[in-house]
């Protein structure tokens, strides 16, 4: 069960917190605190205002206080993406990192990470020259720094986003080979679970013969046991068929601005396996047609197996599912509409053992 605090109490508690002006790092943690619970209840457009409105505050906090305001605009940037304002939402990344640059020292890991993130928006927005170059960026930095984990995780992410695009695009497969070539050729011990997380990814490029495939391979591949849930195998949610399926949505011309979310939850299995999956929460005008495609698609997701005993439940996950019509332009005008064509966004809302 998803659970928080009452919208109605940390609105006050921010409100108070404003209206005795407090101190920029306590105002800024109230507001997070709200937009979070804003989010929890499904109230996206709030939300959004909720930062943007604490942005306005305390932007000018920005050297004094990096990592509090980068952390404000990263969570601004992510309820942007989800009302569908992804330029919007890739720009603030980029603030975000700017306002860490201008507080801590370049070498500094939060800024090679949050880096990552901005390159994983222009991944996510198909620019894919651009944000491998960043990815590379990174590493090059990274292994400057002597920060060899964040430069595994800028390798991993070049060689994550091309087997991705490699089973769609089969012109990407030497590519993504190449990249996960410079994985295996590394030799810095801190980088040996990139190593075998490579073997991982090379089981993603089976899945152009199909899913079941890459599943087998991932089972062959993966014998190392973990204590939290780590994905390795995930097919895309395509809504293409429940786009075909309903005539309403095919015909529409812009798509639908209210939020339409789902919390589901599911347990991991010891071996890896996904089951039990059940939605304990939607908005009032969730459709139950595009919660299938999400629900078979979990269905056939793959951890890496855990250590705990063969009989024992598992751990149990709960993630949030949004239906997203970004605001684009419309043809031959500069108009701001819906796009018709939908996308799912994922968030996390499991609390992990030793989290409050």
């Amino acid at each position: 069960m998803v659970v928080g605090r009452r919208v109605e109490d940390s609105e006050r508690t921010l409100a108070a917190c404003i209206a005795r002006q407090c101190p920029p790092k306590e105002e800024i943690d109230a507001s997070l605190a709200h937009a979070e619970n804003q989010f929890i209840a499904g109230d996206y457009p709030e939300a959004q205002r909720t930062l943007a409105k604490a942005r306005g505050r305390n932007m000018r906090y920005r050297k004094e206080l990096p990592v509090e305001v980068g952390d404000l605009l990263r969570a601004s940037g992510r309820m942007l993406a989800l009302n569908g304002q992804r330029d919007a939402s890739r720009i603030t990344a980029i603030d975000s990192l700017d306002a860490l640059k201008s507080g801590l020292p370049s070498t500094d890991r939060r800024i090679f990470i949050q880096r990552l993130a901005v390159a994983d928006a222009f991944a996510k927005d198909g620019r894919f020259i651009a944000a491998r170059d960043v990815y590379a960026k990174v590493a090059h930095q990274a292994d400057a720094a002597g920060d060899i984990r964040v430069k595994g995780y800028a390798l991993f992410r070049i060689a994550g986003m091309y087997t991705a695009i490699a089973p769609v695009v089969p012109a990407y497969r030497q590519t993504a080979l190449d990249a996960l070539r410079r994985i295996d050729e590394t030799t810095e011990p801190d980088l040996a679970p990139f190593r075998d997380a490579a073997k991982l990814l090379r089981c993603r490029m089976q899945d152009i013969g199909g899913a079941k495939d890459g599943r087998a391979c991932i089972q062959a591949s993966d014998t190392d046991r973990v204590a939290r849930a780590e994905l390795v195998y995930a097919p895309s949610i395509d809504l293409n068929n429940w786009r075909q399926e309903n005539p309403s949505t095919v015909a529409r011309i812009n798509g639908d601005a209210t939020p339409q979310w789902a919390d589901v939850a599911f347990w991991v299995r010891p071996d890896g396996t996904v089951r039990d999956i059940d939605t304990i929460r939607t908005s009032p005008n969730v459709d139950g047609r595009w919660m299938n495609v999400v629900t078979e698609a979990l269905g056939k997701r793959m951890y890496r197996p855990l250590q705990l005993a063969p009989s024992d439940p598992g751990l149990r996950r709960i993630e949030r599912y949004s239906i997203v019509y970004d605001v684009v332009a419309a043809k031959g005008t500069r108009i701001r509409v819906r796009s018709s064509v939908p996308h799912i966004e994922i968030l996390d809302l499991t609390v992990e053992p030793g989290m409050s």
